[in-house]
């Protein structure tokens, strides 16, 4: 017996027979590469192995007999898919499949040929060709024509299964049976079978006869199929009736059912290997599936509402405020146009668990998609069904998928969609948020009006500034800052411990973290505004937990052995070491909350006044170059050398090269850094300043004053100088640095000077 390998085939709900030809079309990336791999090193020739529809590859060594088939013809279509044509060979025994890389490879030996006598095997054919004649002369057939003069009855049988209208399962009794003339047996069983259900047709259809009449003629088939189904007890509508009787109870606007209706006498005259047929039932069932009238009860109990903020999420109660205000406006006028709401603040602060508390207070559904990243505007509103692969767009598609016409809608990350040559999903997305025209929504993909006014859309943000501008002025802004390490303390003893607990099946308190174990999580392992970097690290302490239960070591304590659990600290609470001459501490907003910022300034010969080094962003390189020209233009004011500076080159450098900086609130701390230098005077690193300097010297508003301010905390800073226009915003944040530091409000640059170098010029 001699043993060879071929690359493996697994074919489901068809059948390959030796002798015979097929057509098989694929899509499935491992079964191109065994294809691949079979023209390349195996002659063009693989072995098929039959699957039931409920086998899987674990069972798969049950079977023993497969087909070597040859690739006869490969064709790689305009879909992705690939297409070839396959002819079996023979018959081989399974010794051993092996798996590698999703790729299978077959130990195989061929099927010996029968030895029959030549007289037995004549006898058998004969026999064989009398039934096949019969079955031939009953259902006027012409398909058995390739099967004539055949005396083989290893390849007769073969060839004359591979034609009858035997089922799948059936099929794969005759592939897997090596002797012919068990199969010819077999064959002779199925044929008789065959003949007896003919037998019963023929007796259905003179029960039609004699319910018909001449006039009844035009609805023979009707009557015929009524029979059959009445025989087989079998009362299930067809396809045409059911798509008939869900236009008829679907509650849809008048001119929807009529393009329904329109849509289904085109489904009727298509013929049934056209390939519109499954595009217009496609676009049927999509316009039945949507939420024409149907809408979620909405439950307005605003105690309810309060409570169900108030336990989902610790704080924000500015936040909270303003959304409540919007629920109750909105409900009291019952008006359609109000702005919709945006929630904008850094990662991990709540924005999206805020806009799921809505839908839950409010007892609505919710659905949520992502526009980070869309570029293409026909995601947003759809493709037209001119086009291959056309489908709803993401607005459209989760209605439909949600179910109903009045859901929560939340739509992330509005600040990252981008715009080019393939279009602008902003203005698309326009069309969706814009309350005096959404009402008559149109998805290019479904072509007819939808209302989206009930809809209660809310976006989330990161940067207010990076939303197109179109689309912010509809919208209601709503702020969420970074949280206090209190507040970080709060939410982890109240929400998440309580809810780990119950996820990781612990009793309560069974994992013990003290506040100081919290706050030094919050300090020396994780640096954010929100709290997933914080819910990560104790998931982390709780994994180390359960695993040291199981293996029945002795219980861990993390409030001991905290380095031990979760690895030696990541950061340094203070970063603000002592400043030297031309050093100055700043302060920044970074996506992960505030950070300190240290500005170093040298000068060196040279024609380049100045010369600007830290992975600085474009808009801090002209807030640089601003600070830079307003000391030269006022260096009378402040005593300066005009001459050294004309003949030196500066160098302004913020460190952490690798991280990215950017923003115009740098101004006042570079004007400070470059008189330090001058000047040769050290600015205390207790001392912080925060503000945009303009060429006359104005100090202008900044952004993210409290992310700032818990900076400035957290390094030990005594003293901001901040600009006077964001003094209400920092008042409102007293509770923060109340008998933690000191601020100062200024309007102009010479004030800062006044306090920080004019004594020492006396």
């Amino acid at each position: 017996m001699i043993k060879t390998n071929l690359p493996v085939l697994f074919i489901k709900n068809h059948e390959i027979f030796p002798y015979c030809e097929t057509k098989l079309e694929f899509s499935d990336t491992n079964i191109k590469k065994t294809i691949s791999l079979a023209e390349s090193y195996f002659d063009n020739c693989v072995f098929i192995v039959h699957q039931k529809s409920n086998d899987n590859l674990e069972n798969l060594k049950t079977i023993n007999v497969g087909i070597i088939a040859k690739i006869k013809l490969k064709i790689d279509m305009p879909n992705g898919n690939m297409r070839i044509n396959l002819k079996g060979l023979k018959r081989a025994i399974i010794h051993e499949i092996i798996e590698e890389d999703n790729l299978y490879e077959a130990s195989l030996s061929l099927v010996n040929k029968e030895e029959i006598d030549p007289i037995e095997e004549i006898a058998m054919s004969r026999t064989l060709y009398k039934s096949l004649d019969t079955y031939i002369k009953e259902t006027e057939t012409t398909l058995f024509d390739s099967a004539k003069d055949i005396r083989d009855i290893n390849k007769l049988t073969d060839i004359i299964v591979s034609l009858l209208p035997l089922n799948h399962n059936r099929k794969l009794k005759y592939l897997k049976e090596v002797s012919s003339v068990t199969r010819l047996k077999m064959l002779l069983d199925d044929l008789e079978y065959e003949l007896s259900i003919i037998g019963i047709e023929k007796e259905i259809d003179l029960k039609v006869n004699k319910k018909i009449d001449d006039s009844q003629r035009e609805f023979y088939l009707k009557e015929k199929l009524s029979v059959i189904k009445e025989e087989l007890h079998e009362n299930a509508l067809d396809e045409i009736t059911i798509l008939e009787n869900k236009i008829n109870n679907l509650s849809a606007p008048k001119g929807i059912k009529k393009r329904l209706e329109i849509e289904l006498n085109r489904f009727k005259s298509c013929n049934s290997n056209s390939p519109e047929v499954g595009i217009i039932r496609n676009y049927i069932d999509i316009l039945l599936n949507l939420p024409w009238n149907k809408s979620s009860e909405e439950n307005f109990d605003i105690n309810s509402i309060k409570e169900i903020l108030e336990n989902n999420h610790f704080g924000l109660q500015e936040t909270k405020t303003r959304i409540l205000e919007y629920i109750m406006v909105k409900h009291y006028t019952n008006q359609k146009n109000v702005p919709t709401l945006c929630l904008v603040g850094p990662p991990g602060v709540g924005k999206t668990s805020i806009a799921l508390s809505i839908a839950d207070a409010l007892n609505l559904k919710s659905v949520k998609i992502s526009v980070g990243g869309v570029n293409d505007e026909a995601e947003i509103i759809g493709h037209r069904r001119t086009y291959v692969g056309a489908a709803p767009g993401k607005i459209m598609s989760s209605i439909q998928k949600i179910g109903v016409n009045n859901p929560v809608f939340i739509i992330d990350e509005v600040d990252k969609m981008t715009k080019d040559i393939k279009g602008d999903p902003a203005s698309a997305l326009l069309e969706v948020l814009d309350k005096g025209q959404n009402n008559r929504f149109v998805d290019h993909f479904i072509d007819e009006e939808f209302d989206l006014s009930k809809v209660m859309f809310i976006l989330t943000a990161n940067y207010i500034d990076q939303i197109p501008k179109e689309l912010r002025d509809r919208m209601e802004i709503i702020e969420l800052g970074s949280y206090t390490e209190y507040e970080k303390i709060k939410i982890a003893r109240d929400y998440m411990i309580p809810q780990l607990e119950k996820e990781y099946l612990l009793e309560s308190g069974e994992v013990s973290l003290t506040n100081k174990t919290l706050t030094n999580i919050i300090r020396f392992y994780t640096k954010e505004s929100g709290v997933r970097e914080l819910e990560r690290v104790i998931r982390k302490i709780y994994r180390k937990y359960i695993c040291n239960k199981l293996e029945s070591k002795k219980k861990l304590d993390p409030n001991k052995n905290l380095e031990n659990i979760i690895g030696i600290p990541k950061y340094r609470v203070n970063n603000n070491t002592e400043n030297l001459k031309g050093v100055v501490t700043g302060l920044s907003y970074t996506p992960y909350g505030g950070d300190t910022l240290k500005i170093e300034v040298i000068s060196y010969p040279g024609e380049n006044n100045i010369k600007i080094t830290g992975l600085v962003g474009d808009v801090m390189e002209e807030s640089i170059n601003v600070a830079f020209g307003y000391l030269k233009g006022n260096y009378q004011e402040y005593n300066l050398d005009i001459d050294f500076i004309n003949s030196q080159t500066f160098q302004i450098h913020i460190p952490s090269n690798a991280v990215k900086k950017d923003g115009p609130s740098a101004g006042i701390t570079v004007a400070t850094s470059i008189l330090s230098y001058l000047k040769n005077q050290v600015i205390s690193n207790t001392i912080s300043m925060s503000g945009e300097i303009t060429l006359t010297g104005n100090i202008l508003k900044i952004g993210g004053v409290k992310e700032k301010i818990i900076a400035a905390i957290d390094n030990n800073i005594e003293l901001i100088y901040m600009p006077k226009a964001n003094m209400e915003e920092v008042l409102e944040l007293e509770y923060l640095y109340k008998n933690k530091l000191k601020i100062k409000y200024v309007s102009n640059y010479q004030e800062i000077y006044e306090e920080l170098f004019r004594e020492n010029e006396k």
